[in-house]
């Protein structure tokens, strides 16, 4: 039986335009990546897709940075998307 699955509502870069970045995953051959951020005591993950040459940016919800630290963990699995 597999895992249950957290589904991300991802939004158009909008709100933390200026952030840290925290942590990353690779994207010189990749479609899709990501960046765990922080900006006033929260935490995001930001998402590259690439797709035909253009490059699309959208954030997730923020969260206190512990669970933002589950979040990342579990789209780094693969149980969360």
């Amino acid at each position: 039986m597999q895992d249950e699955h957290r589904i991300l509502i991802w939004r158009p870069l909008y709100r933390f335009e200026r952030a840290r970045v925290r942590a990353w995953t690779c994207y010189e051959h990749r479609l899709t990546s990501y960046e765990l951020c922080e900006v006033g005591g929260l935490a995001f993950i930001r998402r590259t897709v690439v797709s035909r040459g253009r490059r699309v940016v959208s954030e997730s919800d923020a969260w206190p940075h512990g669970e933002a630290q589950v979040v990342w963990a579990a789209l780094l699995a693969g149980r969360a998307r």
